[in-house]
């Protein structure tokens, strides 16, 4: 017997006692009602662990490079600078690198220009224009990439050499490199520390109750990080962040606020191994290095990466993204495809293919 047959045979029978059945239908609605509002109020997370919906951006493990836009000089002073990289859309489309590193220098004729320093000056795009052009071409024709994190190092030679930010703040480098970005890169592509931290007080504070972005929603898009120590980190922690909202903050030692941890630094994955697991398990993304000054290179020495990749850091970068005439030390992310899922902080049903698949 349906609803309304019984309801019209209590009516019938003038036993009916309107209360109860007005509480007896309204129970009998109530899952109903739960079902059908269920779709507009699920959260964008679940707790099931077989959700591949679950997977963020801190669940990858990438490969990155140093000084990503450099060229071997024709008599090099040291062996640090005996290295080439392609040009950027190469190493991402050919070489599987989703990290770059740009260095960034003022010049008051030509605007942000891009190169290591005046004895070290090949580079594969001359300008911070060229450079975001050549990755953003990349990026439409991929739009499917994971996200990409670009590391922007501004250089000033009073500031590195001596600490004085007088000419960082006379030239306003910083104030330039959110201006280009803003002006060269769609912010749609981008992925903001206010879009981290949406309505909360703090960026911390989004990170610890709601995670990075999920990795379905930031695909064919990028973070700029600010690379930078000392004095520089501090002029942009006082009169930038969180108000420079194309930077996330990063600190390679636990001096900052925390307010502005987010995306750490730390360069030698042997002797921090442990801090950098740490981090990476508290959510953090951290970058670190697989060998420094050709080191590594010379002897086929892995041990660095292998310490890199154990470690759990979000992107390992390296001078050797491939293999190089008579050098038989080069980077390769394990599984990856090119990337592949963070060894500490990846749930256990992540494969590489979720992250990102390319033929």
């Amino acid at each position: 017997m349906n609803l309304h047959e019984e309801l019209e045979n209590e009516s019938m029978a003038l036993t009916i006692n309107l209360p109860v059945a007005t509480i007896t239908l309204l129970m009998m609605l109530t899952p109903l009602s739960g079902c059908l509002n269920q779709s507009d109020s699920t959260p964008a997370t679940s707790d099931d662990p077989n959700s591949e919906g679950l997977l963020r951006i801190n669940h990858i493990q990438m490969k990155g490079t140093h000084n990503s836009y450099h060229i071997e000089p024709l008599v090099s002073p040291t062996r640090e600078y005996m290295y080439t990289h392609e040009d950027l859309d190469i190493q991402a489309s050919q070489l599987g690198v989703r990290q770059f590193e740009i260095d960034v220098w003022w010049d008051v004729r030509n605007g942000l220009r891009v190169y290591h320093n005046q004895y070290d000056s090949g580079t594969t795009c001359p300008t911070f224009e060229n450079c975001m052009n050549t990755l953003l071409k990349w990026s439409n024709a991929n739009p499917r990439h994971h996200t990409t994190f670009i590391w922007i190092e501004p250089k000033d030679w009073p500031e590195q050499s001596m600490d004085i930010t007088t000419t960082v703040q006379m030239t306003g480098i910083l104030d330039e490199i959110e201006s280009e970005i803003t002006q060269f890169w769609p912010r749609n592509k981008t992925i903001t520390p206010a879009d981290v931290q949406g309505d909360y007080p703090l960026l911390s504070d989004a990170l610890t109750d709601e995670g990075w972005p999920l990795l379905e929603d930031s695909r064919g898009k990028v973070i700029f990080v600010l690379l930078a120590t000392g004095g520089m980190r501090e002029i942009y922690l006082q009169d930038y962040f969180p108000t420079g909202r194309m930077f996330t903050m990063f600190t390679s030692q636990d001096d900052s606020p925390s307010y502005a941890h987010a995306i750490f630094s730390m360069t030698d994955p042997v002797g921090d191994g442990d801090e950098i697991e740490r981090l990476v398990a508290e959510g953090y993304i951290v970058r670190t290095r697989a060998d420094s000054g050709g080191e590594e290179a010379d002897n086929n020495d892995t041990s660095r990466l292998e310490a890199a990749l154990s470690s759990g850091a979000h992107s390992i970068s390296t001078d050797y993204p491939a293999k190089v005439e008579s050098i038989e030390y080069w980077v390769e992310i394990p599984e990856g495809t090119p990337s592949r899922c963070n060894p500490v902080s990846a749930p256990i049903w992540c494969s590489s293919e979720n992250i990102e698949y390319n033929d």
